[in-house]
């Protein structure tokens, strides 16, 4: 993509076809519009809304006759558009739309947005939404269309201030854990920490423990995790424990984001200002007034709970209480004075913390021999390699920082990827190289990729398969899994 190219969104919305309106002998116009649950901008006028919901419903119904084991429709591409469907819930579609992006020559790139990574920030989309507000469906029958409408309209925005387009790609597709490496015995303590916590608080179902947005232990089923994860901690690749407080998140609490009010707690926590603060839970007390809770609820496979992060010089306490736990300042209060106080048994965040600070520093703080992007798919670990640079990052300013692919880098890996995953393929390993520009070598083992960095134009292929060849036996012999 050429650097005066750009790339916007177009639309987005929801519709259900099965949908039709109240009035005995609607309209034809009454029947389109009964399909559309939403459409943003919501602003656009109403013979844009009918004809791209038309447009995509046509679609469906004709290719659904050609489908078979492929599936349902997924993508279409014009000549100005990119568009990505999704049927997220039975009868529920929600629908991406985004511009190709325009070169300084006035051409359009047709190929640049890749099918795989739109569905994968649509299926993000409704997973963080689903984490947050449960079922599109269920939401209506427990409250009403006109309140999904007010949800999505302060939702779905503020979601897609998140996607930067020209961004987009292969951290969209590997969404998985940072994780923080540890031993044994802190392992072991960190459990019994867990579970001590779980019993002198009995409204506290699930607790999951990080260490610089880095993962340390959970006991919460791994698929219910990565959502979290990827709300709370995950940007694009880059891990923070303030991501809530950056753009384009950081989004006031608001008693509005509660059930039954009219927006979305997407994005909104409360502003870190000290080591030892709720970011989900209860702001720092008031001069004059109480201090205000804000838990949002959450929607995982095990049901509904209460979403509560409590971070501690770099580590991130998260619980998920009970849905009908009351929750009021004095409980948490409780609750961080419990967590963070030393115990004596070493079983608090005070003592456990100086356990997994050095034993971070002494893997994740070193600098990598080589630039690389590594994935896991049993235990969804992603691993970005290190480098020294003292320039501040979106998300933190560091002397180590976890940086992978540069920026003009973070496109190629998508079709590599593509390639690796393509089942009629049967690839295991692809190099690629440009005139202007280094080596980039993919390859997959079992269930694990990963994707090296190699600068220098002059590079031959050979000595790039050599180190290869060499990143792999340093790395594959000594992967462990949590």
């Amino acid at each position: 993509m050429s650097a005066m190219a750009k790339v916007s969104r177009a639309a987005f919305f929801i519709f259900n076809p099965s949908l039709v309106p109240d009035s005995v002998k609607p309209s034809e116009e009454e029947l389109q519009d009964a399909k559309i649950i939403y459409y943003s901008p919501s602003c656009a006028p109403i013979e844009e809304k009918r004809s791209q919901v038309g447009m995509i419903e046509g679609l469906i119904s004709f290719t659904a006759m050609f489908s078979g084991e492929e599936g349902p429709l997924r993508h279409i591409r014009t000549k100005q558009l990119a568009f990505s469907i999704m049927e997220v819930e039975p009868q529920i579609w929600m629908v991406l739309v985004m511009r190709h992006a325009v070169a300084s020559d006035g051409t359009c790139d047709e190929e640049g947005l890749s099918e795989k990574t739109l569905q994968a920030v649509l299926r993000n989309c409704y997973n963080v939404f689903r984490l947050l507000h449960g079922e599109v469906q269920s939401f209506i029958k427990a409250q009403s269309m006109h309140k999904l409408f007010d949800l999505l309209e302060d939702f779905v925005p503020a979601f897609l201030e998140t996607v930067v387009a020209s961004d987009l790609g292969i951290f969209q597709e590997l969404e998985g854990f940072h994780y923080s490496p540890v031993e044994r015995n802190t392992c072991v303590s960190i459990h019994c920490f867990l579970d001590k916590v779980q019993e002198q608080f009995a409204c506290v179902r699930h607790a999951a423990l990080l260490y610089n947005a880095h993962l340390v232990y959970t006991n919460l089923p791994l698929d219910d995790m990565r959502v979290l994860y990827s709300y709370l901690v995950a940007f694009n690749g880059a891990v923070s424990s303030q991501k809530l407080n950056k753009p384009p998140f950081g989004r006031i609490p608001t008693a509005a984001s509660q059930p039954g009010g009219g927006s979305s707690s997407f994005g909104r926590a409360f502003l870190l200002t000290e080591e030892e603060d709720f970011l989900l839970g209860m702001s720092r007390r008031a001069p004059n007034g109480p201090p205000s809770i804000f838990v949002p609820a959450v929607h995982l496979n095990s049901g509904v709970g209460q979403l509560v992060a409590l971070t501690f010089k770099g580590v991130m306490l998260v619980l998920i209480l009970e849905a009908d736990a009351h929750v009021d300042a004095r409980l948490l209060e409780s609750l961080r004075e419990t967590c963070n106080s030393s115990s004596g048994d070493g079983l608090s965040l005070a003592e456990l913390q100086p356990l997994i600070v050095p034993q971070y520093q002494q893997i994740m703080e070193q600098e990598d021999e080589y630039r690389f992007v590594y994935y896991n798919h049993t235990n969804h670990a992603l691993r970005l390699s290190n480098q020294a640079s003292m320039s501040r990052s979106l998300l933190r300013s560091t002397g180590v920082t976890s940086q992978g692919p540069k920026a003009v880098e973070k496109p190629l890996l998508t079709p590599l990827h593509a390639t690796l995953s393509d089942p009629k393929l049967k690839c295991r390993e692809v190099s690629w190289k440009s005139a202007d520009r280094g080596w980039i070598c993919a390859k997959r083992w079992c269930d694990r990729e990963f994707y090296l960095l190699l600068d220098g134009t002059s590079t031959s292929l050979s000595r790039c398969q050599e180190e290869c060849a060499r990143f792999a036996s340093i790395h594959f012999s000594s992967i462990f899994m949590m």
